[in-house]
């Protein structure tokens, strides 16, 4: 009778969706609260993080991925965090084609506001990041917090139009990873085989005499 089994991998996924979820609304609380200061130092900062900071998160995360699926030869994982970058670019200026209102307009009132394409690739490459290292999610998501908060700090975009860039990024990768989780790539990744499951023991007296049965020494 075969047993029950359980994938690995959808531990690291619960982990991606469930620290994402947590970051994101902390990260709505956070410029919700803060809104847009006036310090100048602080809007250096924001406006550096928004800027070439989310440029280099992107390219070397994406560089990162990229060279650790080519040495396990997980050519498909190549592909999705590469249609991962297209469907986000795509998704988002869609989206922005369309201002219903005026609330979908950037602070200085231009088109293209809603909602923030660099918070939904950040939180989207947080969500993958931590699915394939999830040691570091603190720090990925870290990552896409300081991103999405650069935007409302340097006056890009409105908070709503962060919060919904956060969620947007996190149902983008969920839906695609779920899709590649399929492949059999998936269940070729390091340390994302299939672990049994061991049903618990009764409680006593039955899981004594369980214990009792397998100290008996056999005839």
């Amino acid at each position: 009778m075969k047993g029950l089994f359980i994938p690995k991998r959808l531990q690291n996924l619960r982990l991606a969706l469930m620290a994402g979820i947590g970051a994101g609304f902390l990260t709505a609380i956070l410029v919700l609260t803060l809104g847009k200061g006036t310090n100048p130092y602080v809007w250096n900062v924001a406006n550096f993080l928004g800027g070439l900071g989310n440029d280099l998160f992107l390219v070397s995360t994406n560089l990162l991925i990229i060279g650790w699926a080519l040495r396990r030869n997980l050519k498909s994982l190549i592909k999705l965090i590469l249609g991962l970058d297209l469907t986000v670019w795509i998704v988002v200026q869609a989206i922005k084609l369309f201002p219903v209102a005026a609330w979908a307009l950037r602070p200085d009132g231009t088109i293209g506001g809603f909602p923030s394409g660099h918070t939904t690739h950040a939180f989207a490459m947080g969500f993958v990041l931590t699915l394939l290292f999830p040691r570091f999610w603190w720090f990925w998501y870290s990552c896409s917090m300081a991103i999405s908060w650069s935007r409302v700090e340097s006056s890009w975009h409105t908070d709503m139009q962060v919060i919904a860039g956060i969620f947007l990024g996190l149902g983008i990768a969920w839906v695609l990873i779920s899709l590649w989780s399929k492949h059999p790539d998936a269940d070729r990744m390091p340390g994302q085989g299939r672990v049994p499951y061991r049903r618990p023991e009764r409680s006593w007296p039955y899981g004594w005499l369980n214990r009792r049965n397998r100290e008996l020494p056999q005839e």
